[in-house]
Formats: C-alpha cells, sequence, structure tokens
C-alpha cells in the first residue's frame, strides 16, 4: 500500500461572522486524507451543519480555496485554506 494513501493532511476552514454564528467558530482545522478532492471537503461540512444549505441555497454561498475560487475537480493538499462567506 502507497505511504501517500495512508498521509494524513491539515486543512484549515474559515466562516464569516453570518456562518460562524451556524458552526460556532471563526476557523476549524480538519485533518483529511492526502489528495482528498474539495468536493469532499465541501460534502462533510454540509454533513456537520445542515443549517447552512437550509439557509443558503446554491448561489448564496461563497467559497475560496487559498484565495481561488475553486472547484469540485480540485484535489487538498497539506496546508490549504478555505475560506467560506456570505
Amino acid at each position: 500500500m502507497s505511504k501517500e494513501i495512508l498521509k494524513s493532511i491539515n486543512v484549515f476552514v474559515r466562516f464569516d461572522p453570518v456562518m460562524e454564528a451556524i458552526t460556532g467558530q471563526t476557523e476549524m482545522k480538519i485533518i483529511m486524507s492526502y489528495n482528498a478532492p474539495f468536493i469532499f471537503l465541501l460534502h462533510s461540512i454540509f454533513t456537520s451543519y445542515p443549517e447552512i444549505q437550509r439557509r443558503y441555497p446554491p448561489g448564496k454561498l461563497a467559497m475560496t480555496l487559498n484565495g481561488q475560487h475553486p472547484t469540485e475537480y480540485e484535489f487538498l493538499k497539506d496546508g490549504d485554506r478555505v475560506s467560506f462567506f456570505i
């Protein structure tokens, strides 16, 4: 088994004040598998905080990955920074 498959990475997620009211956190560190797809992180956050999707339908929630607009096909790397804002 490849060492990269077992490797974990730290991804830092930041929430704006509106989203902080839902999550109770300004920033969190999430430990994920190496090369996890961005869409998996997004799914994990929506599963943990379903109120986000109820309050903010597609098009109302913005996000960046290292300051750029992410795509669902991007893979996360150690130290990546994701920001969510309304």
